[in-house]
């Protein structure tokens, strides 16, 4: 399916048919959309990238590009705008689209923000508090370095199990730690903690420091961003899936605590939060019960799709996930028919 998309992105934009696309697709359908991303890196071989690759959702050239476009063909606004319009009884403008990511690294301030500031366009950073200042990258990039660097041939996702062989070269073992990343977030919190360890001890790799862009970025660079008219977000405590938290307290920690810390280092109200993981089974309705009674506005999974405004849940709403692959002629037509070709 990507590839007929792709086939057919380049198509419409070789006859010179994205725009007229974008225009009727706005007069039929007026909607909101929102861009996923999280990390924006000069371009590597991705051979010698130990750390997840798949969390690379551009280039930096390619985002410079993307931005460029964004800022000539659309409005681009932050959720404290969007909540702005709502109040004032006013309607969400036919273009509008805001820019997020997630997670927080160090990226996002040395990379994404020259960008932005460079075509005058805000964006959204959804932070994990936890790792701010952290000597140790995100528990998901940690096993995946670790699967990469490790001599173990086998691991064993469960106790018991089969062993799955993690393969000879970088690209086999990406794809193992795909599959295990997959089965982690199935898990209730508790067993995801004990079976990272576990594997810490199997894969006998030392879990990487947060060292230059690989890490979250610091207090002082999160400060810098919200000062630079960047919107800052929560995106939990530990990035757990919350839905697997089963102890209320735990889950009401991860998101009271992230925002409490987000405003006071910013001295700015923390107006939303992007569900860690984000698919269908990361959030339910008792977690939507406590984003609620934390004091957040509105909520984003990580389901694809468009926002339409008198149709939406202001806890579930979408979002088009960006990723390094996409072309240009498939990024302009994702924005101008998401239906076809997002």
């Amino acid at each position: 399916m990507k590839g007929k998309r792709e086939f057919a992105a380049r198509l419409a934009a070789g006859a010179g048919l994205i725009r007229p696309l974008a225009a009727g697709h706005a007069a039929l359908r007026h909607s909101l959309k929102v861009l996923a991303y999280h990390r924006v890196l000069p371009r590597v071989d991705e051979d010698s990238f130990s750390y997840d690759v798949e969390l690379v959702s551009a280039w930096e050239d390619e985002f410079d590009w993307q931005v460029g476009y964004l800022a000539r063909h659309h409005q681009v606004i932050t959720c404290r705008d969007l909540a702005e319009l709502i109040d004032a009884g006013r309607p969400v403008p036919r273009e509008a689209l805001i820019i997020t990511f997630d997670d927080g690294y160090r990226d996002n301030h040395d990379v994404v923000l020259p960008i932005l500031r460079r075509h005058g366009v805000p964006a959204v950073v959804y932070v994990t508090t936890g790792y701010v200042g952290s000597e140790t990258t995100y528990w998901y990039d940690q096993l995946v370095y670790q699967m990469i660097h490790s001599a173990t041939s086998h691991l064993s996702l469960t106790e018991g199990a089969e062993p799955l062989a993690l393969g000879e070269g970088v690209a086999d073992r990406r794809k193992v730690a795909v599959r295990a990343l997959s089965h982690l977030k199935t898990l209730p919190d508790p067993q995801r903690h004990a079976t990272l360890a576990r594997w810490g001890r199997s894969l006998g790799v030392q879990p990487p420091a947060s060292t230059g862009m690989h890490g979250s970025m610091s207090w002082a660079q999160i400060r810098a961003m919200s000062d630079a008219g960047v919107e800052i977000g929560s995106h939990s405590v530990t990035h757990p899936v919350l839905a697997k938290i089963a102890d209320d307290a735990a889950l009401e920690r991860e998101l009271v605590d992230s925002k409490h810390a987000i405003e006071q280092h910013t001295g700015r109200s923390v107006v939303s939060l992007a569900y860690p993981v984000g698919g269908p089974g990361a959030y339910s309705e008792r977690v939507i019960g406590a984003v609620r009674r934390a004091g957040y506005r509105f909520a984003f999974t990580y389901e694809g799709g468009i926002n339409i405004p008198s149709q939406w849940d202001d806890f579930r709403l979408r979002r088009m996930a960006v990723e390094r692959y996409v072309s240009r002629a498939r990024f302009q037509a994702m924005l101008a028919v998401p239906g076809l070709f997002a």
